[in-house]
């Protein structure tokens, strides 16, 4: 998983070019090790971020860049950019430790766990935070049923 340098114009889709991105030329499933979202960090124009990368749904994967990364980079749509980019480690910090009652409960509740793996890792923590606060354990059994079923539903907590 080796950083990646290299050079793409900044696209723009959406009504009236409301969102610009790049595509990576490059197979990052292969180069970092995931065809999923994956953190990354980096540089463009020696502007430095942080960011994700996603799938584009044809085999590749694009990278939003926000209003502050085009002012940093000194760039605008349409534009040419330099870019170094490399997975982020710090983001493996963030992962979240689910309280063995929730990982058991959600084994058993297919789609409350896929709407929890797609939640990010602050998302989780909510719910998290929600069982752990309950001080008596009826508490926390009623309040784990209301989880599964709002995250069953694809609802967050808040």
């Amino acid at each position: 998983m080796s950083a990646q340098r290299f050079r793409t114009k900044l696209l723009t889709q959406g009504p009236g070019g409301a969102w610009t991105y790049i595509e990576l030329p490059f197979d990052a499933a292969a180069a970092f090790g995931s065809r999923a979202r994956v953190s990354v960090k980096g540089t463009l124009n020696g502007f430095p971020f942080r960011s994700s990368i996603f799938p584009d749904g044809q085999g590749g994967h694009t990278m939003m860049i926000n209003k502050a990364m085009q002012a940093g980079a000194k760039a605008a749509p349409g534009e040419t950019v330099a870019v170094e980019m490399e997975p982020d480690a710090r983001a493996a910090t963030r992962r979240v430790t689910v309280p063995a009652d929730l990982r058991a409960a959600l084994a058993r509740n297919r789609p409350a766990r896929q709407t929890f793996d797609r939640f990010t890792p602050a998302a989780r923590r909510e719910y998290i935070a929600w069982l752990d606060d309950a001080k008596k354990a009826d508490t926390r059994a009623r309040r784990l049923q209301q989880a599964l079923e709002r995250l069953a539903q694809g609802k967050r907590l808040k």
